[in-house]
């Protein structure tokens, strides 16, 4: 290849790859760092037992103050340790995502408002590790009630879910 002609692939390449960085880095400032101290700040009490178990409990978004209401609908990142609940040899579709290695490794028990439930978009799994994870998506905030239990208070549609790092050993 000529050299004058090396020199402008390289040139190209180059550019190419700064507007890449440029757009993972505007991505990466659209999502919103999860506090999860932020969401175990609630004082959540159950709906009624009796209401829920013949169906007439409703989700209450009243339950959440206002700083917590404001998070729903938005993109997040958090970081957090996995219980995965829909398991396969190519990882879960279906987790809990904690921000504490204790709850998952020791079985301490967590509230509801201490978690997130992560899904995965369709066809997609997240590996399953002992290691922290994060988790890209959308949060949304409220209750979730099923089958007369409420479920989850916290979800995330994810994006991506990855392992990362370690404990630092």
């Amino acid at each position: 290849m000529r050299p004058d002609v090396r020199r402008r692939v390289v040139v190209l390449a180059l550019v190419g790859g700064l507007a890449a960085g440029a757009t993972l880095a505007a991505q990466r400032q659209s999502y919103e760092r999860l506090n999860w101290a932020l969401l175990a700040s609630i004082n959540y009490r159950p709906p009624d037992a009796r209401a829920l178990k013949n169906g007439t409990a409703a989700p209450r978004p009243d339950i959440f103050p206002d700083r917590v209401r404001a998070l729903n609908g938005r993109h997040v990142v958090a970081e957090g340790f996995t219980i995965p609940l829909d398991v396969t040899r190519d990882g879960a579709s279906l987790f809990v995502l904690n921000p504490d290695v204790d709850v998952c490794m020791f079985g301490v028990p967590a509230q509801l408002e201490d978690w997130v439930l992560v899904t995965m978009p369709p066809g997609k799994r997240a590996p399953i590790s002992h290691l922290p994870t994060v988790v890209r998506g959308r949060l949304w905030v409220g209750e979730e009630i099923r089958h007369g239990r409420v479920t989850s208070l916290y979800r995330i549609d994810a994006e991506s879910a990855q392992p990362v790092g370690s404990f630092g050993w």
